[in-house]
């Protein structure tokens, strides 16, 4: 109840703001005319983010090809909601777009909980050409469209690994009795018990506090965290255990795909390209400096025995591999060019 109390505000809001229907722009044109529209695209993250940097040029690129029929506007630091809350939003229609971790779709649609799977991808070019592949883009990014929305890109959100306020880790058994921050995804939640720690799900923007007070004693997540998000200023510990490569995805209204024409889907697929490839470039700078900056502000990276936390898993890809035995095989097909 409470939470969709926090949605009708939330859509109350957005109707106050002029922006109920992502297509508010539209005009009245013919059916072979490309009408106008102007998307509102939604980011939990800062407008220093690569993928909020990435959002912005996406919008500039979109309208300068379509000739200004097609125009995006990045709403970020989440100010239209969590990401729960806004991809509601987008299946009401009231926002275009959101992009989203790949965990948040995971009650709608069960495949995308195999991408909180950990060491699923063997390394990042492993992950990547498995994400580029035309069965993500025609089997999986389609599975919710009858929910009203579609993936119709993905992000690099780097390697998730575990950092702490002050408690080194290097094998599972260090994770023993802390209280881990995880996202409220039961397939991360797993994964963090059976590596011996206290999964702790809770809201990214209530992270910070609960560092700087206690309340957790880590959470797992990529480098740009400690920067952009400044967990460095509060977490000292940094293990490279890489277990997770999730992406990031764009989610779009399936309405809104619908309406437009096929010149404008064709400019938007085009678009959307560049978008993910133009973010992946970002991620990789920004990753170096963050590195370089989190180890100026007295953060310690550590290498950890991987292996062991591969070992500490095994139950989870045993259950993949008996589910999802098609899955594991295409997964492995991409394992080598």
């Amino acid at each position: 109840m409470k939470n969709k109390k926090k949605l009708g505000v939330l859509m109350s809001l957005l109707l106050l703001l002029g922006i109920f229907t992502g297509c508010s722009s539209m005009t009245v044109a013919s059916e072979s005319e490309d009408k106008s529209f102007e998307f509102i695209i939604s980011s939990n993250q800062p407008d220093s983010h690569p993928t909020v940097v990435a959002l912005k040029q996406f919008a500039e690129d979109l309208e300068e090809k379509s000739q200004g029929t097609l125009k995006g506007k990045v709403y970020s630091s989440g100010v239209l909601g969590s990401d729960r809350e806004v991809l509601e939003l987008v299946q009401f229609g009231a926002v275009d777009m959101v992009s989203t971790g790949v965990s948040t779709i995971e009650s709608y649609e069960k495949m995308y909980s195999l991408f909180s799977v950990p060491y699923l991808f063997n390394d990042k070019s492993h992950y990547y050409r498995m994400m580029d592949s035309e069965y993500m883009q025609e089997e999986i990014f389609p599975q919710t469209a009858e929910l009203g929305f579609v993936v119709k890109t993905w992000f690099d959100a780097g390697a998730r690994s575990f950092y702490t306020r002050d408690i080194p880790i290097s094998e599972p058994s260090d994770l023993k009795g802390l209280k881990m921050r995880t996202l409220a995804s039961p397939t991360l939640m797993e994964m963090v018990s059976l590596m011996g720690g206290n999964p702790t799900p809770l809201d990214w923007g209530e992270v910070y506090g609960a560092l700087q007070q206690g309340v957790i004693d880590g959470l797992e997540n990529n480098e740009l965290a400690l920067t952009v998000n400044k967990h460095a200023e509060v977490a000292k510990e940094f293990s490279n255990t890489r277990h997770l490569f999730a992406p990031d995805v764009l989610i779009m209204n399936t309405n809104t795909l619908n309406k437009l024409t096929s010149n404008q889907r064709d400019i938007l697929d085009e678009a959307l390209h560049e978008l993910s490839l133009n973010q992946r470039e970002l991620w990789a700078a920004e990753t170096e400096k963050a590195i370089k900056e989190a180890t100026e502000q007295g953060v310690n990276f550590t290498e950890p025995n991987v292996q062991a936390f591969i070992d500490s898993v095994k139950p989870m890809h045993e259950k993949v591999g008996k589910e999802y035995p098609e899955f594991v095989e295409v997964i492995k097909s991409f394992s080598e060019e």
